[in-house]
């Protein structure tokens, strides 16, 4: 990596660390709105934190000073409040610091004389230094408390929650200024809400791929009741250029066996990202040479596509396996079609998609895992 792509990884890790820090104080605090960068990055009651993770440097007084300098302006206008610098730098064993009046000055460095003696003073009776653990320990941490706040029964359950809260931060980080805010209450509502990404290479650390797996396939695609529930499903996939079309085929059939039921639950909608045009010919030409019939909008190559077509209920037709969206044609059958589950595999970034059914986005590292997935 080049000095600009390390700069641009711990820029991010920084932030990271900061969304760890934030869902910490959450589960510590349930009854408490937590902010995050309002006043200043975390912020509950009357306590205000700002986070600095510098796991490549040593420490040093003048490293701290632009953090802290802001944290007396702060101070200045809310003399009720805590505040707190919670830091790591890579010589510095996690403790609580207070410094004295000539330490404060020492960091503040030629900023020193800009506030008065009484202020500093009084500044210091609510503020201390927390140096705190690395990356690595503060996750390790946060998983934990994750387990033991949800009643999780085990560690690749507080993975697969910790992938949904953070991705609900990331959220928040980018809303108004005044939405920038979250409780306990909060985190429950949303990790019963329709929309969730699930993130999977951010954990490969702590999760292998078998285990992962296990974990989608038991939280989404096992069913909870005897019956298989009667409404519309649509999956949408993202394929490397390397996918096969044996791979394909299982994905079809997979999808078909376990979803279609002849008079009792609709086929479902496949719709696949990336997918070169003539290995989607191709797939359409060999579900036809093994008798799979699907749906795809047409009645012959080189047909317009047929809204109409597609969406029509087919439900006693023993015959159509599942229907097959263009993705260009997507957004029109989401818009006129009420999915009851939207389920999105993708391998880098999830595809944005204007809809206001459950919708699933599910991080893979390779197509086929679709199928282990499903089954």
């Amino acid at each position: 990596m080049t000095d600009k792509n390390d700069g641009g990884y711990y820029a991010i890790k920084g932030f990271l660390y900061q969304f760890d820090k934030a869902l910490i104080e959450v589960l510590r605090n349930p009854e408490s709105q937590v902010g995050i960068e309002q006043r200043q990055d975390i912020d509950y009651q009357d306590f205000v934190i700002q986070v600095k993770h510098k796991e490549t440097q040593e420490y040093k007084d003048y490293k701290i000073k632009k953090p802290v300098q802001q944290l007396i302006e702060e101070f200045k206008t809310e003399q009720t409040q805590k505040f707190c610098l919670y830091c790591h730098f890579r010589d510095r064993e996690p403790r609580k610091w207070t410094p004295s009046l000539s330490e404060l000055d020492a960091i503040l460095g030629d900023q020193a004389d800009n506030f008065t003696p009484f202020l500093k003073e009084k500044f210091i009776e609510g503020f201390f230094i927390q140096f705190s653990e690395n990356f690595e320990d503060q996750f390790i941490q946060v998983i934990n408390l994750i387990k033991s706040s949800f009643f999780l029964v085990n560690e690749e359950m507080a993975y697969y929650y910790h992938s949904l809260l953070r991705s609900k931060l990331l959220d928040i980080s980018i809303q108004a200024k005044k939405e920038r805010k979250i409780s306990r209450r909060d985190l429950d509502k949303f990790l019963g809400a329709a929309e969730k990404t699930v993130f999977y290479k951010a954990y490969s650390k702590y999760l292998d791929q078998d285990k992962y797996e296990r974990l989608i396939k038991k939280e989404f695609f096992t069913f909870k009741l005897a019956n298989i529930e009667n409404f519309e499903r649509v999956f949408v996939i993202q394929c490397e250029e390397s996918i096969s079309l044996i791979e394909l085929n299982k994905i079809v059939n997979s999808l078909n066996h376990k979803y279609f039921k002849a008079g009792k639950s609709p086929q479902p909608y496949l719709c696949l990202f990336d997918l070169d045009n003539q290995k989607l010919i191709a797939l359409k030409q060999d579900l036809i040479d093994q008798g799979i019939l699907f749906n795809d909008g047409t009645y012959f190559n080189g047909d317009r596509f047929r809204l109409e077509r597609l969406i029509e209920k087919e439900l006693s037709d023993s015959k159509t396996a599942i229907k097959i969206v263009n993705p260009e044609y997507l957004e029109r059958v989401l818009s006129k079609m009420k999915f009851h589950e939207v389920y999105q595999f993708y391998l880098t970034s999830p595809v944005v998609l204007e809809t206001q059914h459950n919708h699933t986005k599910i991080q893979i590292l390779e197509t086929k895992q679709v199928v282990r997935m499903l089954r």
